[in-house]
């Protein structure tokens, strides 16, 4: 057996499962490709703090746009991959004027220079970046501190209930309803015009 194409079968099939809503596909994702994925934020942000945050909204944007990704054309990993990709170059622009401490300047310039190639690309990926935190600000913050626990710092539900000390069926409760609110306020989305004059002045 071809155990490449195995597991791209399977990590297909699992996201497939995810854009239609199911969540225990979701994590298991999230399981099998988290260390992966957060080697790629590191190597390109330098700073473990700020990778954990990237990586977290990256897969937050993964379960809300799952729909996009087409299994016929084109690796899951790599579709992964480029969605880590575009939230860390997101960042890298942002820190320009140097409101981080970046360890590895040669890597900054490198993933800056790509950033600034990727243009309209990168601006709309910059209001998806604004709309995803609009929507986690309106989440309840026991929903919110869970996708933050589960997606950004990779515990389990387990570990999660012991952690904020609360029964084991809560946690599950609050990681599928906090990822149900999540869709619903990206489906519904406010006016984007104040977005773009955010991104407008960023780039001035």
């Amino acid at each position: 057996m071809d155990f490449t194409l195995d597991r791209h079968g399977r990590l297909s099939a699992l996201i497939t499962a995810a854009a239609a809503g199911d969540e225990r596909a979701f994590t298991e994702l999230h399981r099998l490709t988290h260390s992966y994925l957060h080697h790629v934020a590191l190597r390109l942000l330098r700073v473990p703090s700020v990778a954990d945050e990237v990586l977290q909204d990256a897969y937050l944007s993964i379960w809300l746009h799952a729909g996009s990704f087409r299994p016929g054309e084109g690796s899951p990993m790599t579709w992964l991959i480029a969605i880590v990709r575009h939230r860390a170059l997101s960042v890298l622009r942002s820190a320009r004027e140097g409101d981080l401490a970046w360890t590895g300047d040669d890597e900054f310039e490198r993933a800056e220079c790509a950033a600034e190639d990727a243009g309209e690309a990168e601006t709309a990926d910059l209001i998806q970046c604004l709309r995803l935190r609009e929507a986690m600000g309106k989440l309840d913050p026991a929903h919110r501190n869970s996708l933050a626990l589960a997606f950004g710092q990779e515990m389990t539900h387990m570990e999660m209930a012991r952690h904020m000390a609360v029964p084991l069926g809560t946690v599950k409760s609050w990681v599928r309803r906090g990822l149900s609110r999540l869709r619903h306020y990206l489906d519904h989305p406010v006016d984007v015009a104040p977005l773009r004059k955010v991104t407008a002045g960023a780039a001035v």
